[in-house]
C-alpha cells in the first residue's frame, strides 16, 4: 500500500536525477530554461547584479525570468501534487471550452464462443454520468517596484516567486480534490460506522473496541464499493487519522486473536488543505475532514484536462506607479470527476 502525502512526495524526489525544460516568454517572446534535481536538491540561479541593472537590457531580463521560474519551480516542489494517483492526465492545446458529460467514455467488449454461420457480437462505447467539464482560465501575477530596485532586495523577489510556485500547485490540489470533498452524497455513498466489541459483535459505541469498530468501518466501505461495483483502491482521508487507518488497515493480533492485513487498497492519499495570507486576507482550501475518508474508483471517471500547464509571461512595468516589471503566470484546465460512479464516503468511528 503506496502513502501519498507532501512529505512522502517530496521524499520520493530526493532520489535520482529530475531533468525538464521550463517554458516561459518575455515580451511575447517563447523562451525556456531548464529545471535540474540532483537527489532532492535543486539547481538554482544566483543573480550577478542587483536587479535594477538586469532591467537595463533583454540579455539580462532573460536571466532575470530565467531566476524567476526556477524560484517559481522550488515553490512548487514545497507544495506537491496530491491527486495524480485518481486522475487520468489528458493535455491538448485543441480542446474545447466545454464538454458533455458523455465525452467521459470507455470502451465495453466480451468474447462469446463462436458458431458456424452466427453473427460476432460487437462492443459498444458506455459514459461515466458526471458534470459537464469546462475549460476555465486561472491567473496570478506580482510586480517588481521601484523600491526593490533600490535597495536591492532580491530576497523579497525570491519569496514572491516561490509563493507563486505554491500558489499554483495548492489550486491544482483544491481543483482535482474539491469535487470529491464538496459532493453531496446519496445513502448508496455512504459507509456509517460500525462499532464492535472483540467478538465482532455490533453494540453501542460506548461499550465498542475502537480499532476493531475502525477496522470493520473501513472493510464495510471498501466492500460497499464492490458491491456497487465500483471497487474503491484509493482512500482518500486526512493525516489526523493516518496512525489509525493505517494500524486497523494493518495485520494485527488483538488479546490473542490475529486479524489479517486488508487488502484491495493500492494508495491512501493525505490531504489536508492548504492556508495563506495575501495582504491582509486570509485565503484556505479545505481538506478532507478528521473522521472522514474517502474510497475512490481512480482513473475511468475523473479526467484532468490541461489546455495550457502554468505559463510565466513577463513585460515591462508601469512607470506610473513605479513598477519595473510585472509578472503573470496563467493556466488552462478543466476537471471531469463523476463522484457517485466513483466514490464512497465512510465515516468513521468515534472514539468513546
Amino acid at each position: 500500500m503506496k502513502i501519498i502525502s507532501p512529505a512522502t512526495v517530496k521524499e520520493q524526489r530526493r532520489s535520482g536525477t529530475i531533468e525538464n525544460d521550463i517554458g516561459f516568454t518575455l515580451n511575447g517572446a517563447p523562451l525556456s530554461t531548464k529545471k535540474r534535481i540532483v537527489n532532492g536538491e535543486m539547481e538554482t540561479y544566483d543573480l550577478g547584479k542587483p536587479v535594477g541593472e538586469m532591467l537595463t537590457n533583454e540579455k539580462t531580463r532573460k536571466e532575470l525570468m530565467q531566476k524567476v521560474v526556477l524560484d517559481v519551480e522550488l515553490g512548487r516542489e514545497e507544495v506537491p501534487v496530491l491527486y495524480n494517483a485518481i486522475y487520468e492526465r489528458i493535455q491538448d492545446p485543441n480542446f474545447p471550452q466545454q464538454f458533455e458529460a458523455k465525452w467521459a467514455q470507455y470502451g465495453s467488449v466480451i468474447f462469446f464462443e463462436h458458431m458456424e454461420g452466427e453473427e460476432v457480437k460487437f462492443g459498444s462505447l458506455s459514459a461515466e454520468q458526471g458534470p459537464t467539464a469546462y475549460i476555465k482560465g486561472y491567473a496570478a501575477g506580482f510586480e517588481y517596484t521601484k523600491e526593490i530596485d533600490m535597495f536591492n532586495a532580491s530576497f523579497n523577489l525570491e519569496l514572491l516567486n516561490r509563493a507563486f510556485g505554491e500558489a499554483h500547485n495548492a489550486m491544482l490540489n483544491h481543483l482535482h480534490l474539491a469535487p470529491i470533498l464538496k459532493h453531496t452524497y446519496k445513502a448508496a455513498n455512504k459507509t456509517a460506522p460500525k462499532y464492535v466489541d472483540q467478538n465482532r459483535q455490533v453494540i453501542a459505541q460506548a461499550d465498542s473496541h475502537y480499532l476493531l469498530s475502525l477496522r470493520e468501518t473501513i472493510k464495510q466501505g471498501l466492500q460497499d464499493t464492490r458491491t456497487a461495483k465500483r471497487p474503491g483502491t484509493i482512500l482518500l482521508a486526512n493525516s489526523a487519522d493516518q496512525y489509525d487507518i493505517e494500524e486497523a488497515m494493518a495485520s494485527v493480533s488483538i488479546n490473542g486473536t490475529p486479524y489479517r492485513a486488508l487488502d484491495g487498497v493500492e494508495s491512501v492519499i493525505y490531504y489536508d488543505g492548504y492556508e495563506t495570507n495575501v495582504g491582509k486576507k486570509k485565503y484556505a482550501y479545505d481538506g478532507v475532514a478528521p473522521g472522514k475518508l474517502y474510497a475512490i474508483r481512480p482513473k475511468r471517471g475523473f479526467k484532468e484536462l490541461i489546455k495550457q500547464d502554468l505559463q510565466i509571461n513577463a513585460t515591462m512595468g508601469d512607470i506610473t506607479r513605479l513598477v519595473e516589471s510585472q509578472v503573470v503566470g496563467d493556466f488552462w484546465r478543466g476537471v471531469f470527476a463523476a463522484v457517485d460512479e466513483n466514490v464512497q464516503e465512510i465515516t468513521l468511528p468515534g472514539q468513546s
